[in-house]
């Protein structure tokens, strides 16, 4: 009996497992398996629809659209009679200071008076358009001279412009006649182009 009891006790000895235990994974192991984590993807940028498209090029046409029309006849002549009525107040005023100096104007100072008004003549038209792109008979009539580029004029070109105004003076105002054109003997002389802010006038391209 006790050889069979022996011969029981090894055979349960050997029937024990002898394979080892899985190894448990350590955390680097187990942090290198891992799937690296997706990034978010960028937002888009963002996109204009194409309203607001619309919107811009109807702004950009705005603002490049001239706002004014080609000056007619009418309207230059009406500014220039009024900036003739302005050398003649002027005149007016100088004789009626002369008289009450005691100085009574006579034939042989007409030139000196025409000298002084040629000088006011000067400075009352290069000064105003240089600055303001016209003078008081232009603002009145809602005129505006500017570069063929819309840019204001130099002096060099205000000072043909008033050469070009005194030879159709001097012409009995019939260089006006070029205006039926779009363009006076003053604008041909100087380069420049006549605007209407009222609407008034030829809307035509503008010759180069």
């Amino acid at each position: 009996m006790r050889r069979s009891d022996e011969e029981t006790e090894d055979q349960l000895l050997f029937d024990l497992p002898l394979d080892r235990p899985a190894a448990v994974p350590s955390r680097t192991e187990t942090r290198r398996t891992q799937a690296p984590r997706p990034r978010p993807a960028p937002a888009p940028p963002a996109q204009t629809t194409a309203d607001d498209e619309d919107d811009d090029g109807l702004a950009e046409e705005e603002m490049e659209a001239p706002a004014a029309a080609r000056a007619g006849l009418g309207s230059r002549l009406a500014a220039g009679a009024a900036d003739l009525l302005v050398h003649a107040a002027v005149l007016m005023i100088l004789l009626i200071g002369t008289r009450l100096l005691g100085v009574r104007a006579t034939l042989s100072d007409a030139p000196a008076f025409g000298v002084f008004l040629l000088t006011f003549s000067f400075l009352y038209t290069i000064v105003p358009l240089a600055f303001w792109g016209h003078t008081l008979g232009m603002a009145w009539t809602g005129l505006v001279a500017q570069n063929r580029d819309g840019e204001p004029l130099t002096f060099d070109q205000t000072a043909r412009r008033w050469l070009g105004a005194v030879l159709t003076l001097a012409a009995v105002g019939l260089p006006l006649l070029l205006a039926l054109g779009g363009r006076s003997l003053a604008d041909l002389l100087s380069g420049s182009v006549t605007w209407s802010d009222k609407g008034s006038g030829e809307a035509e391209p503008e010759a180069a």
